[in-house]
């Protein structure tokens, strides 16, 4: 009886309990006005730079940052990233590409060095909400002196959605890799 009860209890709770640590992986802050809006790579939908795109025309920057890598057939996604914030509106001149960052640790120490030699102490972070959590984890604690805040894409089709992520093939690969590459981060890894 109290064997079934249990299971009873655990099959009812698992859905809560595997939406509650999906919506962990979300970070959101209040916006306040930042030096530059980043907007991380490895987004192929470019949802993030569209809404680094939007920020920066609400006023909250004034400048961009996107970032990307070179493949060996000479396409460049920063350059494409660039391409895309420029046809909506943003003027060359205030949008900076990162180069060569294969992932978030080495966006992170390209992006400091950045806003170092520009002079910018602020910035706000835009990136896909699954990943928006660790990405300031992995900013912050590269350039502890510097202010940093969250501004995630926002969850629902294209993008990952956190309520029942388990029953969607794409949501499961997000998710099940985000809590795998928060392992890696807070363990130190691959660089």
């Amino acid at each position: 009886m109290i064997v079934s009860a249990c299971l009873s209890i655990g099959y009812f709770l698992t859905p809560v309990l595997l939406n509650k640590m999906a919506e962990g992986l979300i970070r959101e802050d209040k916006l306040v006005k930042a030096d530059v809006i980043v907007a991380l790579g490895g987004d192929p939908l470019c949802n993030r730079e569209k809404k680094a795109a939007e920020l920066f025309h609400q006023g909250w920057a004034n400048n961009v940052v996107v970032s990307g890598i070179k493949y060996a057939w000479g396409f460049h996604t920063g350059e494409a990233a660039q391409a895309f914030v420029m046809g909506q509106g943003v003027p060359g001149e205030k949008v900076s590409i990162i180069r060569e960052t294969l992932n978030t640790r080495a966006e992170a120490k390209v992006l400091d060095a950045l806003m170092r030699e520009r002079g910018w102490r602020s910035a706000i972070i835009v990136t896909s909400a699954f990943h928006s959590r660790r990405a300031l984890y992995t900013v912050e604690k590269t350039s502890r002196d510097l202010t940093f805040h969250s501004s995630p894409v926002k969850t629902g089709y294209p993008e990952w959605e956190p309520d029942a992520w388990w029953s969607r093939r794409g949501d499961v690969y997000l998710t099940v890799r985000e809590f795998i590459s928060w392992a890696n981060t807070l363990a130190g890894g691959w660089q």
